[in-house]
């Protein structure tokens, strides 16, 4: 059955002298160009781009070089021509080193109206609206052809239809021909493979992409054409999985669909199901206007869809989708934490128990169980996971899972790591970023699930989790301090690299207050007793380490300490003479005198 375009080109088409145009318009990526060009064959238009297009005269010129083809040479003759003749077609004009008006006149004038005048681009084009329709007009009235005119653009669309009933006399709006472009997509991509699984999903992708209310065919091809990347990545286990690949291919056509249009940005990606869950919650719990995040406003335009879907960790989306990258082996893993690839009896309790809506009940407690147990044994493998335990432990109360309000949660909490430091079970923060990293987003993934109701509390956990580790750190301080003293008399530059910011990746105590643990009459003698080319590698190895006003800030505790190690360096200049004098006078320079200040 032909469509209300085909229908009314069909019946425009047959018209003699309409006296109107026909005014296309629709969404931006809708298809409409397309449509018209599947509608009528090449031998009943006229199409002309506006496209760069800046005065009418250009215009007009376009027309002509459709209509006479071969005689359109005379426009680009015409502006090359220093006062030389032209013919054109039936005259000779003399132009004089200009464009002669006459010539313009002739170009406006030479029309033939046996085919469909097609006009697109408009939205690229540096012609003002009013004097297009001028343009446009005159075709129709002087010359009575038949003018299209496709507006891509809304608010050129609205400036063309308030001016409708004086040269359009029909409106006609595209939708998208969505099944026929998906088939047309999908077609294009480069194995069969690809195309199978697409068309397999093709009704469930095309209801997809109608609840987007994208309506671009534009976005849906580029859709398409990243899940053919997605696919490539991908193994055959992978692409077996009827189930996952349905759950997989529409997570990212959603996701893709919402951040090609712009309505979702990267900062968005980022815990995805733990801000949808928050905000449910929250809204249930309070009368208050609550901001709706935008990656709840996306999810709510899906019936099938959970955008919050961890097939696809966060990280993973928002390098394939904000990033353009595509890295086999970040897809593949996050693709096999998925339930779709192991048992819930091979994962982690604390990745389990935040999976609560994809597993039974009973899976649920027995992970809620286990958490437990894990919390009163003090049980963790890395910091991330512990920190996982400890939020999940709010979230435990919160489900009245555990006996314990947000406040005594919040002691409990801190009472375990007062007792893994106490047992040596804390990693230490040498180099001030083993807990910073753990703070920013989640672990392996996986956002913290902290909720709005109790983040006071357990944002004072993670600042005693910091004290914490800055004690256990502490702990080794004696050990390093005889590293480092080690390398004061054996190398110098090695030394200056460990405890300063270089672009040698090996500055592991920079940001580490450990020289106040050294002796400063110690650290002296082993600098002094070093070899000479040593001297100036330490200098500049504290001057560089101090240079930021770090002494201001966390290596303030070594601002005694290095006023003791100067001071000392200063009675050993008194007592030296002749070159040794001069020699310890150039490692003390005025930068680290004024640190100290």
């Amino acid at each position: 059955m032909p469509s209300h375009l085909q229908s009314y080109l069909e019946y425009y088409k047959s018209l003699k002298n309409p006296c109107y145009g026909v005014l296309i318009t629709g969404a931006w990526g809708a298809g409409k160009t397309h449509q018209i060009k599947s509608i009528l064959s090449k031998e009943e238009i006229y199409y002309i781009s506006l496209f760069g297009t800046q005065t009418t005269e250009e215009v007009y010129s376009a027309v002509y070089a459709k209509m006479y083809p071969i005689k359109s040479m005379t426009r680009e003759a015409v502006k090359k021509t220093e006062g030389t003749e032209i013919e054109l077609s039936i005259a000779t004009l003399n132009l004089g080193g200009v464009v002669s008006g006459i010539a313009h006149a002739f170009l406006r004038d030479q029309v033939k109206a046996d085919r469909i005048l097609v006009f697109d681009d408009l939205e690229r084009s540096s012609v003002p609206i009013k004097d297009l329709l001028g343009v446009f007009n005159k075709y129709i009235e002087h010359h009575e052809c038949r003018v299209l005119v496709i507006a891509h653009d809304e608010k050129i669309s609205s400036q063309l239809q308030e001016t409708k009933e004086k040269v359009f006399g029909q409106t006609i709006q595209i939708k998208p021909q969505i099944a026929e472009a998906f088939d047309d997509f999908a077609d294009r991509l480069d194995t069969q493979e690809t195309r199978e699984i697409l068309q397999s999903i093709k009704l469930d992708i095309l209801e997809t992409f109608e609840q987007s209310q994208t309506f671009s065919l534009r976005i849906l091809k580029h859709t398409l054409e990243d899940l053919g990347r997605l696919f490539k990545t991908l193994s055959d286990t992978h692409k077996a999985n009827v189930e996952a690949m349905k759950d997989l291919c529409l997570l990212f056509c959603a996701l893709s669909l919402e951040v090609r249009s712009g309505r979702l940005r990267e900062i968005d990606l980022v815990d995805r199901s733990g801000t949808i869950i928050r905000f449910q919650m929250g809204r249930a719990r309070t009368d208050q206007h609550l901001e709706i995040p935008s990656i709840f406003t996306a999810n709510s335009r899906y019936d099938k869809i959970d955008l919050g879907n961890q097939i696809l960790k966060d990280a993973v989306l928002i390098n394939l989708l904000i990033k353009g990258v595509y890295l086999p082996s970040e897809i593949r893993e996050s693709l096999n934490e998925s339930l779709h690839f192991t048992k819930v009896s091979d994962l982690p309790p604390w990745l389990v128990f935040m999976k609560f809506d994809e597993i039974t009940e009973q899976e649920s407690r027995a992970a809620a169980d286990q958490l437990i147990d894990q919390f009163h044994n003090r049980k963790f493998a890395s910091v991330g996971e512990m920190i996982h335990l400890l939020a999940l432990r709010f979230l435990l109360s919160d489900m009245s899972l555990i006996p314990t309000d947000f406040d005594q949660t919040e002691m409990d909490c801190k009472k375990y790591l007062d007792d893994v430091l106490a047992q040596d079970l804390l990693p230490p923060d040498i180099s001030d970023t083993t807990y910073k990293k753990s703070f920013l987003t989640g672990y392996q993934g996986y956002a913290f699930w902290v909720e709005e109701s109790y983040r006071s509390n357990f944002r004072n956990v993670l600042e005693h989790l910091k004290i914490c580790g800055a004690k256990a750190s502490k702990k080794l301080y004696p050990s390093i301090a005889k590293e480092l003293l080690s390398l004061l008399g054996t190398d110098g530059a090695l030394f200056a690299r460990k405890i300063s910011y270089t672009f040698s990746g090996e500055n592991t105590y920079a940001r580490t207050d450990v020289l106040a643990a050294i002796d400063p009459s110690d650290f002296v003698q082993e600098w002094m007793g070093s070899p000479p080319p040593n001297w100036l590698h330490i200098s500049r190895g504290l001057e560089q380490r101090y240079s930021g006003g770090e002494l201001q800030t966390f290596l303030k505790d070594e601002k005694e300490w290095l006023k003791s190690v100067i001071s000392i360096l200063d009675q050993q200049h008194k007592r030296a003479v002749g070159i040794r004098k001069k020699r310890i006078e150039r490692i003390v320079p005025q930068s680290l005198r004024d640190a100290c200040n």
